[in-house]
């Protein structure tokens, strides 16, 4: 019995043109994916800050007992109340995660707050409170600006304003 001889290997075009579309495609989204990398790690620094804050504004609201969010120029800490015995109050630093103190020097990003129009200088530490979370889920309304060392790199500013929202926003 005689079989018909069967092309010899190889693959046809539109097999050939089937798989380049498949390798652009990954190719592309794995640029898109990848983009600028102090942009992404900015940009993940300053959602992990409404986030973080958001968790300490929800807390305070369920507890009803006022919480704090210092900064410094290097990074921030939030901060609950500790009364002394002579009825003295101070702000100490949370240190159990995920609200332990946060430092961005080493993301080399520096820290600018604004109240009121007005930019606040900032310490060494965050041991002193800036923006209150009080009991009723509002806070004091603040501006942070995310200050890269790269001058290539955006800005990021965080907002927050007195009705506890929190939002960022790119400003170059």
């Amino acid at each position: 019995m005689h079989r018909p001889s069967s092309s010899s290997g190889g693959f046809t075009l539109f097999e050939l043109l089937v798989v380049m579309l498949i390798l652009g495609l990954v190719a592309g989204f794995a640029v898109l994916s990848l983009g600028s990398g102090a942009s992404r790690q900015l940009e993940h620094e300053a959602r992990r800050l409404v986030e973080l804050a958001g968790l300490a504004r929800d807390e305070s609201l369920l507890t009803g007992q006022t919480r704090a969010l210092g900064f410094a120029r290097d990074g921030y800490a939030f901060l609950e109340p500790v009364y002394l015995e002579d009825a003295q109050m101070t702000w100490v630093a949370r240190e159990q995660a995920p609200l332990q103190p946060r430092s961005v020097a080493r993301l080399g990003l520096e820290l600018r707050l604004f109240q009121e129009g007005r930019r606040v200088a900032l310490d060494e530490d965050a041991d002193a409170a800036h923006v209150e979370f009080n009991g009723a889920g509002e806070l004091t309304p603040f501006e942070l600006e995310l200050r890269p060392g790269d001058p290539g790199t955006p800005v990021l500013r965080v907002t927050g304003l007195r009705n506890g929202r929190l939002t960022w926003e790119t400003l170059r």
